[in-house]
């Protein structure tokens, strides 16, 4: 219990009380001492009463203040507020023999006149007051904390990843007729829900201010055909029998378009959904889908383009105007004379005399695992067994991000960096005037023309840093693993090999065999698979 100061009248004159506290109580402080003494009007020797404090042991020490004769001395509070005004205690102080307690309606009182309005705790009051504890803050009003909510999120019922591998036979080849490719659905298949948005809670402090709680983003579903919104708007349902997928956000479910060959029968073939080839895509032939393409045969000279993956059970000769563009996986027994470029993996047992692009990796490690002739390129790994030829074929694998991405990234984030300080100064100046227009104050029409400008600017200000931010989001996936990046050679690398590794170069002079190729500060390494 805290120590606390009373005033004594009696027939000598008036005296200030100081009683000590007990186990971790403090004394109060010389300065609310003579706050309290001042506010009665009182004389007193400031000095006497430090020393008194400062001596004080377990008995009461009386200090005289004056001989002259005065009223009794009525109970008292003070209020005292917290810096961030989320709190207001109540600081009571005895009365004289003969004062008057304080009652409930007079500490009401008291709150008001210093402006306290929200979160009065009244039955903390009273028990203020049924249990006095004098020169002690008590805690009679609390603010209400900012909360910040939750944005609305879409949650997916099937496999989004873009990850899946063919299955390997016991013998170490690829099965590519079980490639566990699709995502299957069923007509009435609930494949997406949306989780509503959760609004925060306004930040209320004790004196009424409010701070507005973030605002929370709703959602809405992006899909293509085949596809239906529930009555609540809530559930994405599929209206068919299909295969579901994610692309770019966007949910499709398309049953399969399968024709024989892709040929003078058929023609070029744009189709939206999966497209399946039971034979082959023969020469000068095309197909476009935003879904996956699945040939059973082999592409000859043809170009396919697709949304999704890209299986070719028996491989692909590109004759040097075979072109084969996926936004998931490649996946062929064989490349040659082609140009590929996949946002996901590019898997074959041989890439030969091709240009190949792969978003993670480049794989070539089942069955002869040869990578020979042309450019293979991968943000994170290139695996073969053998990559160059004893021939000195004029080969070049590169792995690692582009420098010029890494680049463009730090100037996205601190353009965001920039943008939120702007933001935040923005904000402050609109508070500011929407304070005063609460107030009563009335605005200049210049001041009022400014603040639209301002808000305008805002807003335009913070669809920029979305927009920034998702380009970062891209960036940073475009880039993730480039720390990491590596070519595992489970066979042999020839000479005349050109290498590059996140922007290190090597041509290689000597063979290599069953190692990895690290970047090691500026230059390439080998190291243990």
């Amino acid at each position: 219990m805290n120590g606390c100061f009373q005033i004594q009248i009696n027939e000598q004159g008036v005296n200030l009380i100081l009683s000590p506290p007990l186990g971790e109580g403090v004394m109060p402080s010389v300065s609310e001492i003579k706050d309290y003494l001042d506010i009665l009007g009182l004389p007193y020797d400031a000095l006497a009463i430090n020393t008194a404090i400062n001596n004080i042991g377990e008995e009461e020490i009386a200090v005289f203040l004056t001989a002259e004769k005065i009223d009794p001395v009525n109970e008292r509070c003070a209020v005292v507020v917290a810096p961030d005004r989320m709190s207001a205690a109540l600081r009571f102080y005895p009365p004289s023999v003969g004062g008057r307690p304080l009652t409930k309606r007079q500490v009401l009182d008291k709150l008001e006149t210093q402006n306290i309005s929200y979160g009065i705790d009244e039955k903390a009051i009273e028990d203020a007051l049924a249990n006095k504890e004098y020169c002690t803050d008590i805690i009679v009003a609390n603010g209400q904390h900012q909360t910040a909510g939750r944005d609305a999120m879409i949650a997916y019922n099937f496999d989004i990843s873009n990850n899946s591998r063919p299955e390997l036979n016991e013998d170490g080849s690829v099965d590519f007729f079980k490639l566990n490719m699709l995502h299957h659905c069923s007509q009435g298949q609930v494949l997406a829900e949306i989780i509503p948005e959760e609004k925060g809670l306004d930040g209320i402090d004790v004196f009424g201010a409010v701070t507005p709680a973030r605002e929370v983003h709703k959602i809405n579903f992006a899909f293509g055909r085949n596809l239906e919104v529930s009555p609540d708007g809530l559930q994405l349902i599929s209206m068919v029998d299909g295969h579901v997928s994610l692309v770019d956000g966007t949910v499709f479910v398309s049953d399969i378009y399968s024709v024989e060959d892709v040929s003078t029968a058929t023609g070029n073939i744009e189709y939206h959904g999966n497209v399946e080839v039971k034979g082959n895509v023969c020469e000068n032939f095309s197909i476009k889908t935003d879904g996956d393409v699945f040939v059973k045969g082999v592409v000859e000279g043809a170009v396919i383009e697709a949304g999704g993956n890209i299986i070719i059970a028996r491989g692909m000769h590109g004759q040097n105007k075979g072109r084969l563009k996926a936004g998931g996986n490649v996946i062929a027994k064989f490349i040659s004379a082609a140009v590929v470029d996949a946002d996901g993996f590019v898997e074959a047992e041989q890439i030969l005399n091709s240009k190949v692009s792969a978003g993670p990796n480049v794989i070539a490690d089942v069955g002869k695992g040869l990578i020979t002739g042309g450019r293979v390129t991968a943000k994170s790994a290139v695996s073969a067994k053998n990559i160059g030829s004893p021939m000195g074929s004029a080969t070049i694998v590169e792995v690692g991000g582009d420098p010029r991405l890494k680049k463009h990234l730090t100037e996205l984030q601190k353009s965001v960096g920039d943008n939120s300080k702007t933001v935040s100064q923005i904000k402050k100046v609109l508070e500011d005037t929407a304070k005063k227009i609460k107030s009563g104050a009335k605005l200049a029409p210049e001041q009022l023309k400014n603040a639209k400008m301002l808000q305008t600017t805002l807003d335009e200000t913070q669809l920029q840093i979305q927009t920034k931010l998702k380009e970062i989001e891209k960036l940073d996936k475009l880039l993730k693993g480039d720390e990491n990046a590596h070519i595992d050679i489970r066979g042999t690398m020839y000479q005349g090999v050109s290498v590059a590794i996140s922007g290190a170069n090597m041509n290689v002079k000597s063979e290599y065999t069953f190692c990895r190729l690290i970047k090691k500060g500026a230059d390439i390494v080998s190291t243990n698979l």
